[in-house]
């Protein structure tokens, strides 16, 4: 089982060292442009490195009823968002989305004291992060457009760094480009408003999945992603994350944990089985037999984007997972009908 450390100041060091590893909490210095895109020995632009690197901040609202995925992404080339509101019961989607060139995004430098914003006319998404106060603030003010409702409405997360403990976790894409990663699934409160309809966001019922991410993608990359969250008959919050991506030695530089009432459980690899029909099971495993699941997607959010040296073939099917955890106490945790997502996502650009 891999360690979690005590986070450094910065991710790259003077003279372009990376700290590499799984940290404790989020870095206030995520200092990512300091590290070579290249090589140590060949120089590149500054505005190169900067338009090369993509960011971005993503949350995931669970409730019993409605499950709220929103994203503020920068690729630099353009800017994106979305707003996606899932009835469970009913289940039925709209989507608000947005994009448009360069600029229109801004993610955050860091989750402590900084902002991350989308904004164009009709359609505002701002995510403000106080993490050195113990949340994050959501803000949602979105004009309704054809069959689709205005949404307003504001969220606290609270990541409470001595109750909680986050994924931090920065791997080689190669020996001199990192991968940074922080995710957390944490308590959730207050309102969203679709058109009429008041849906309440309660603290001791419901969760937020945060991902923040910063990192120098290769031209031509995928990720394969699963996350999911809910309460056992304990009242525990059980949660986790698995990824498989272009980080080669995954079995210990991966983004791979579970979470038991806010403690981290550090996993193995993961491995995802499939087929060409997304909308079918998914079975997701670890290598090192902690977390064995079975996905049953209810729909998805799709996207493809075919423009010539810039591709993405993304798909985001949500539903329920079943299966089960065994920590290292070789304690079981069932996971039964957790709502969560995975992510089949090729790109190029």
């Amino acid at each position: 089982m891999r360690k979690v450390a005590a986070t450094p100041e910065k991710i790259v060091e003077k003279g372009g060292a990376i700290n590499f590893g799984t940290f404790r909490t989020p870095f206030r210095d995520v200092n990512i442009l300091d590290a070579p895109l290249y090589s140590s020995s060949y120089k590149v632009p500054a505005f190169w490195k900067k338009f090369r690197l993509k960011e971005w901040q993503h949350f995931g609202i669970i409730t019993p009823t409605h499950y709220f995925g929103m994203v503020i992404f920068d690729a630099k080339f353009m800017g994106v968002s979305f707003f996606y509101a899932y009835d469970r019961i009913a289940n039925k989607r709209f989507e608000h989305s947005r994009q448009s060139p360069g600029g229109a995004s801004r993610v955050a430098g860091q989750v402590y004291d900084d902002s991350c914003e989308f904004k164009k006319k009709g359609y505002r998404l701002r995510f403000e992060n106080r993490l050195s106060k113990g949340f994050h603030k959501i803000i949602i003010d979105i004009d309704g457009k054809k069959d689709l409702p205005t949404v307003k409405g504001e969220i606290k997360v609270f990541e409470d760094l001595s109750t909680i403990e986050p994924l931090v976790q920065v791997s080689p894409v190669t020996s001199f480009r990192p991968f940074y990663t922080h995710k957390v699934a944490a308590p959730a409160e207050g309102t969203i408003m679709l058109g009429a309809k008041e849906i309440k966001i309660d603290r001791k019922r419901d969760i937020a999945l945060l991902d923040e991410q910063k990192t120098y993608y290769p031209y031509s990359s995928f990720w394969k992603w699963s996350t999911a969250a809910g309460y056992n008959e304990y009242g525990e919050l059980l949660a986790f994350n698995l990824c498989q991506n272009m980080i080669t030695d995954d079995e210990d530089f991966n983004e791979n944990c579970m979470w038991v009432d806010g403690k981290i459980y550090c996993l193995k690899a993961a491995r995802f089985k499939f087929e060409k029909d997304i909308m079918r099971p998914w079975e997701v495993k670890t290598t090192d037999g902690c977390l064995d699941l079975l996905f049953t997607p209810s729909g998805q959010r799709a996207e493809k984007i075919n423009a010539g040296f810039i591709v993405s073939d993304f798909h985001q099917p949500f539903g329920m997972y079943n299966g089960r955890f065994k920590n290292n106490d070789n304690r079981i945790y069932p996971i039964t009908n957790f709502f969560g997502l995975a992510e089949h996502h090729v790109t190029r650009y």
